[in-house]
């Protein structure tokens, strides 16, 4: 049972909506792996207001050990979750504004580290050419449970996004990425176009950035997104995912492994 942040989700009935969207594609597709959290409804309502707060049940879904490729089988479960979202004719609603906008981001920063962002914004340009599609928008690791079936969850951020970030996520949680790679590009069997297959790459540069600097931010701010963590902690998570980005950014393999992929 869970309650819905109404202060992140300002319309929770649309992130119940394309839950239930969601559902009810994976419920049709005849592939029995992969799948999403059932949730309990009533009539025809998969929540339920009270005192102000939404409410939500879903079917507990036990991890029970991992697969021998596990890296595999993540990139995979969330290429056949954007495969199988946009063989469908349905459109997923916003559920945040500003999701994944790297410049709403930026604009926040302290004048004294803007500058090792800016070469990176240039790259980045070439999402504005790069169709949306049905996402995820949260694809990392921990959003993967293991058991007879593969469940992936957290579903609230799932509207209309790129591939590329969804891709850039499960690489910056970690894993191997030739394996990760192959599996996502034999769940999402060949829907993406050459100019999609091409920001890949930047996808994970995308996110990574995006991350890091919404640490930066909260490491300053009175008001913290990661309210769990203090500044301190903010700050050296920042620090890390730094690291992580020049790792990124200065892998020239990774291009070819993306390439042979797909």
């Amino acid at each position: 049972m869970q309650s819905l942040n109404r202060k992140v989700f300002r319309n929770p009935y649309a992130v119940m909506d394309n839950i239930k969207k969601i559902e009810e594609v994976f419920d049709s597709s005849g592939q029995d792996r992969i799948t999403v959290p059932h949730f309990l409804t009533s009539g025809e309502r998969n929540s339920v207001e009270t005192d102000g707060e939404i409410w939500r049940i879903y079917e507990y879904a036990e991890q029970s050990g991992f697969p021998e490729n596990y890296d595999y089988f993540t990139g995979y479960a969330f290429g056949k979750y954007i495969n199988l979202l946009n063989a469908e004719n349905i459109v997923l609603e916003n559920t945040i504004d500003n999701f994944h906008d790297f410049d709403s981001y930026y604009k926040r920063l302290p004048d004294s580290v803007m500058k090792r962002f800016d070469g990176l914004r240039g790259k980045l340009k070439i999402f504005g050419d790069i169709p949306k599609r049905n996402v995820h928008n949260d694809a990392k690791k921990d959003n993967i449970i293991f058991s007879e079936k593969i469940t992936i969850i957290d579903l609230d951020t799932s509207m209309r996004g790129f591939v590329a970030t969804d891709y850039g996520d499960i690489i910056r949680s970690g894993g191997d990425i030739q394996n990760i790679t192959q599996g996502f590009a034999v769940g999402l069997d060949g829907i993406l176009s050459d100019k999609e297959i091409y920001s890949l790459y930047y996808g994970i540069l995308y996110v990574t950035a995006e991350l890091a600097i919404r640490y930066i931010i909260d490491s300053v701010s009175d008001e913290r997104y990661f309210i769990t963590k203090t500044p301190e902690q903010c700050r050296k998570r920042s620090e890390d995912l730094l690291a992580q980005l020049e790792y990124f950014e200065n892998n020239s393999d990774i291009k070819n492994i993306i390439n042979k992929a797909f």
